[in-house]
């Protein structure tokens, strides 16, 4: 059995760059592991790599964001012609699974852990079924992932999880509109893959590489009994690592002294914005603004480097609150943040339902389900034109991620982390800031309904042969709109699924019945409608 893993990406820049970074998609590695040992394995991190468009596969598993799901879609369809069969999943599969169900052979809706076995299972009886949906998460299920079969596709191979979910309920956040819940590993089953890790990759990657262990939780510090645990169990390893957590962590200097012993290095928070009524507008009440250059300096103190995102919310920044940016990045001791986005209202989530239900359209006429990607101006600014507001965060951009900006904070990070003799957060400083640019994009307008194309869009090399009418070529082709002409949003988008309940159970979810494309005359777009 030919199995193929693909994780669907669409440069948010629109260079149609591959984004080659430390973050890269790890879902592959586990869906690998819990496929039958005698499958062939294909893992495509698209970030990366393209696809080997000549690669024959039987059974192919895809998994995408919101705004790369035009993209994953014509991935799908393209091996779908050529004799595969295609299952997505991930997070917006998960959220309006009716509306991917025409474009794939099966949907999965939760985790993989229970939903991949079963479709392995079906698959080889021939008994695929349409729509799959996880049981309630259990960490004892959880298997080492196959780090093996990503490790060249990656700078960091021991690339894991130790919890899944967050327990806060930021408005923005697709978490959130999945459903809260917050789910630990045990210490010890962390430790065992890390182990399997360096004795599967010793010869495969370079001894530096082995060194280090990037983990991608949402957030490892939603439990601190937990957090303190694992730290302990990580001690003995003597192995460096950096995570995402929350602001809550920063303040707690117990915490930062539990996290530096265990050989964390590098920890990245979820900034946001300086403006208070910002924070106010996101839930986002853990992020103390007064407490912010106090607790960088902390973690510095314990060789921690902090890395930190920032949103523009359209919503509550006028021009000014923007034009303060750079000051208030110089106050607080960050300097450059990691990026600069556009605090955008995913589909699905509280913050969309929130605008959706206006009575005067919030989002800006004929925006594309590829515009919601963080770097696209969807929302109507409401104190400036969506122009002036594009214009200020050009601006901002420019100066901030300038290449003066950028080596005064290394050498003012390195005033700092030196004279204590912490040299590798630094290090990890220096990569950040080497890969960060001001340069945005030729030609873009970053305004929803008129931005370029993306060069993706293009590139999966379906040919005429490959549909059986020109509604059918519209319907794989074309990119889903999610706002007519006034910015209303379209009906299908106001139905959401709640993926998880209370405690993290799976809500059930009724099997849609719809035609395939394959016999399907409609366009896209009106697929979508009918099913809502």
């Amino acid at each position: 059995m030919k199995v193929g893993i693909i994780s669907v990406f669409m440069d948010y820049h629109r260079r149609g760059a591959h984004h080659r970074g430390v973050l890269q998609p790890q879902i592959g590695p586990l869906i690998a592991a819990l496929l039958p040992d005698d499958a062939e394995i294909d893992i495509v991190n698209d970030t990366w790599g393209d696809p080997d468009w000549g690669r024959d596969y039987d059974l192919l598993f895809l998994s995408c964001l919101h705004s790369d799901f035009d993209r994953a879609r014509q991935i799908a369809h393209y091996w779908r012609r050529r004799g595969a069969k295609t299952v997505l999943g991930g997070i917006f599969a998960s959220t309006y699974p009716h509306l991917c169900a025409p474009y794939f052979d099966a949907v999965a809706v939760g985790d993989p852990e229970t939903t991949v076995p079963a479709i392995c299972a079906d698959f080889r009886r021939n008994r695929l079924q349409p729509l799959y949906v996880a049981r309630a998460y259990d960490a004892r299920a959880t298997p080492t992932p196959r780090f093996d079969l990503a490790a060249r596709q990656q700078i960091l191979p021991i690339a894991l999880e130790a919890t899944r979910g967050c327990p806060f309920v930021c408005d923005f956040c697709s978490l959130t509109g999945q459903g809260t819940r917050y789910h630990t590993r045990p210490a010890r089953d962390v430790v065992r893959d890390i182990r399997a890790a360096l004795a599967v990759l010793r010869g495969l990657t370079p001894w530096h590489k082995r060194n280090i262990v990037a983990f991608y939780d949402n957030n490892l510090g939603g439990s601190f009994a937990h957090l303190r645990e694992l730290c302990e169990a990580l001690e003995p390893l003597r192995m460096y690592w950096g995570v995402c957590v929350t602001f809550n962590v920063l303040r707690n200097e117990r915490m930062l002294s539990h996290l530096a012993r265990a050989g964390c290095r590098g920890l990245f928070v979820g900034l946001e914005s300086f403006n208070p009524g910002a924070i106010e507008d996101m839930r986002k009440g853990q992020n103390v603004l007064p407490e912010v250059r106090q607790a960088i300096a902390r973690a510095h103190r314990h060789g921690i480097i902090v890395m930190a995102g920032l949103m523009l919310s359209p919503l509550m920044d006028d021009l000014a609150c923007i034009g303060r940016i750079p000051a208030c990045l110089q106050e607080c001791g960050l300097h450059v943040p990691t990026y600069i986005s556009f605090e955008t209202p995913f589909p699905g989530t509280p913050h969309f339902t929130r605008l959706a239900g206006q009575a005067e359209p919030a989002f800006l006429p004929n925006a594309l389900l590829r515009d919601f990607n963080g770097y696209t101006l969807v929302t109507r600014p409401r104190h400036a034109s969506p122009e002036a507001f594009v214009a200020a965060y050009r601006q901002v951009s420019g100066q901030v991620f300038s290449r003066g900006a950028r080596l005064r904070k290394l050498a003012l990070d390195a005033a700092s982390l030196l004279p204590r003799g912490h040299l590798l957060p630094l290090l990890y400083d220096a990569f950040e800031l080497a890969s960060e640019s001001a340069e945005l994009a030729d030609k873009r307008s970053f305004i929803a309904g008129t931005d370029i194309v993306p060069p993706e869009c293009g590139q999966v090399p379906l040919a005429d042969a490959d549909f059986a009418s020109a509604r059918e070529r519209a319907a794989i082709l074309d990119p889903w709109p999610v706002t007519d002409a006034a910015g209303r949003v379209l009906p299908q988008w106001q139905h959401a699924r709640r993926t998880y309940l209370a405690y993290g159970q799976v809500a059930p979810v009724i099997s849609p019945q719809v035609q395939q494309p394959h016999s399907n005359d409609r366009p896209a777009h009106t697929i979508a409608g009918a099913m809502s």
